[in-house]
């Protein structure tokens, strides 16, 4: 299956990025969307809030659908998912997902996502095991992959982080943090099979001491600094092709 990678940004566009990540201050395993609207993390919930905040029909709509999952039982939120015709437009030019590997004390960047396999169970003590919504009706890939090219932005990261222990990685865990991944991915997929999914996902060890948290802010900060240059690599790539083309005519 080929990619058209992800679509290359103007220098003079207007960024917009989508930072998901964990809240430490919670009793429980959240997903941050903003400050005020911290969403529990079970399989159910993030295939209903993953498509409405990346493709809304209008900033409204989003917002309504971050407080509907707060207060909707499970049971509803899956039987009211809807079509791709439901919603708009991409709200974001990059997404940056972030979890947490707990026993780890290294940053991974996790190059692909699998659609099986989800059998841990959630906070609602429910798995995927059983679930064939995404083999059955969407038929989508068994793996799938982001836009990027993953080993450009790989090296313009790894060059602004010196010191710190990163490290690349195809196995997200087949867990919670896959899960968001894939469903991120298979949500561009959907709209156009050969578009490159603008989404990354990075894995953060789980010391919580300031210093440690000054580190994954620097590491953060500096992966999406990375996509966004790669993708600009892409566009200067493009213009020299054209350049050419037009010489050889």
């Amino acid at each position: 299956m080929g990619s058209r990678g992800v679509e290359t940004i103007d220098e003079k566009k207007e960024i917009k990025v989508l930072v998901t990540g964990f809240v430490h201050d919670l009793p429980n395993t959240h997903i941050t969307l903003t400050k005020a609207s911290p969403i529990p993390v079970v399989y159910k919930t993030i295939r209903h809030v993953i498509p409405r905040l990346l493709f809304p029909a209008s900033t409204e709509d989003q917002a309504s659908h971050i407080r509907d999952t707060q207060t909707v039982p499970f049971a509803d939120l899956l039987a009211a998912r809807s079509s791709i015709e439901d919603h708009g437009k991409p709200l974001y030019d990059f997404i940056l997902h972030i979890g947490m590997a707990a026993p780890r004390k290294y940053f991974t960047l996790e190059s692909c996502a699998h659609r099986d396999g989800y059998i841990a169970r959630d906070e609602a003590g429910e798995t995927m095991e059983a679930d064939s919504l995404w083999h059955d009706e969407y038929k989508s890939p068994g793996i799938l992959k982001p836009g990027f090219d993953i080993e450009d932005v790989w090296k313009r990261w790894k060059s602004g982080l010196m010191g710190v222990d990163i490290r690349p990685s195809s196995d997200a865990g087949r867990f919670l943090c896959e899960f968001i991944y894939y469903t991120s991915l298979v949500e561009y997929w959907r709209r156009d099979h050969d578009a490159g999914p603008p989404v990354l996902f990075l894995h953060v060890p789980g010391q919580n001491e300031e210093v440690d948290i000054q580190v994954g802010r620097k590491v953060a900060l500096g992966l999406i600094g990375a996509m966004v240059m790669s993708s600009r690599r892409g566009k200067d790539k493009g213009e020299a092709k054209e350049e050419a083309a037009g010489l050889d005519q």
